[in-house]
């Protein structure tokens, strides 16, 4: 009968052990649930579901075994994050920063009772650059923002191609008109001096000469237009250098002395078509000078300054009154040519007191 009752005593405290470890296993709570988008926090009810939105994306988690609360150590996890434990120490707390939207599962066991886990969840909203759709977006975006780029850059090159070309066909209009106009007069003058060479042999030698000149005129005006458009030719100082033996060879062969003021030492660059028109004011200029000007004195200035080129062509020969003088072909396409640069001229003359010639022209 005493070993029965030891027996039942026996069983009934193993029963109220197991009971009170059961009781220890399962007690860790959770106090407190904090989230916070780094301007303002917001403590969540844990009775209820918890649902972040997107911008709270740290989070404090507060927990406590009480009936162990001195010898706890704690270990955690967060499922759907890192599903490692790592380990607490005595610290009743976990920090999670910058978390990526999603359903999130907290773990956490006091080390003591390592089989009882205690299980927090909860859902964070996805920001909108988080979602599968976000990046194909972006790069197909980003492909259609180089497909745009590649294809202005093509319409550009494109462009500048055809004015290229347009100004190349302009230039080989020129040159036809005024190879076409020398080589006329040049057949012209030979024809005369061939009819006088047996009756008036005294009147060949001028026309010889006029077909001398004809030629270098002829010769230095495809000088410069070849020189013009070499894409190697397109400093500011090189271009009035050109201009300069151009005019010096033009109107020494007229015996007028030319003198040049030049400061464009600024390596300005100038581009094809502005050096065309600049190039062919100069021609038209110095060759109008050079056949009826009668001078025997003549001077060119240019001047580069704050983007514009400033030039004077001066002569002292026979001048003329404007306001008596129709307007000719030649003083016309210099100031058409002048407009198609942007730019201004003027002429000032009167008889007997020579020719002034001014321009303003906008370097681009």
């Amino acid at each position: 009968m005493h070993f029965l009752t030891d027996r039942r005593m026996l069983l009934v405290s193993a029963v109220c052990f197991l009971f009170s470890f059961g009781l220890q296993a399962q007690s860790i709570q959770f106090r407190s649930f904090k989230a916070t988008n780094e301007y303002t926090d917001s403590t969540y009810n844990l009775s209820k579901p918890i649902s972040l939105n997107y911008k709270e994306t740290h989070i404090l988690i507060n927990f406590v075994d009480p009936p162990d609360s001195v010898k706890a150590r704690y270990a955690y996890r967060l499922t759907g994050f890192d599903n490692r434990w790592h380990e607490n120490g005595s610290l009743t707390a976990v920090n999670y920063i910058n978390l990526f939207g999603g359903d999130y599962e907290f773990q956490v066991k006091n080390l003591n009772f390592p089989n009882q886990i205690a299980t927090l969840k909860f859902h964070l909203d996805e920001a909108f650059w988080q979602r599968p759709w976000f990046v194909p977006m972006i790069v197909a975006y980003g492909l259609l923002v180089v497909g745009m780029i590649l294809y202005f850059i093509r319409m550009y090159r494109l462009r500048n191609q055809m004015r290229l070309q347009q100004i190349r066909n302009e230039i080989a209009a020129d040159l036809h008109d005024d190879v076409g106009t020398a080589l006329s007069s040049i057949t012209f003058l030979g024809e005369m001096a061939k009819s006088r060479f047996e009756k008036k042999p005294e009147e060949i030698r001028p026309i010889l000469e006029r077909i001398m000149n004809e030629s270098r005129e002829m010769m230095q005006t495809m000088r410069g237009m070849v020189w013009v458009i070499n894409p190697q030719n397109d400093k500011a100082a090189d271009f009035f250098e050109k201009v300069k033996a151009f005019s010096e060879a033009v109107l020494s062969s007229k015996k007028i002395a030319v003198t040049f003021l030049i400061q464009a030492t600024e390596t300005l660059p100038l581009g094809l078509e502005f050096q065309r028109n600049l190039f062919l004011i100069f021609k038209e200029a110095v060759v109008n000078a050079a056949k009826h000007s009668d001078a025997t004195e003549a001077l060119i200035g240019i001047k580069t300054e704050k983007n514009h080129v400033w030039i004077q062509i001066k002569d002292n020969g026979n001048g003329f009154d404007p306001r008596l003088v129709m307007e000719g072909n030649g003083l016309r396409n210099l100031k058409n040519r002048a407009a198609q640069l942007g730019g201004n001229l003027e002429v000032q003359s009167k008889p007997g007191e020579g020719t002034c010639l001014n321009m303003v022209i906008p370097i681009a």
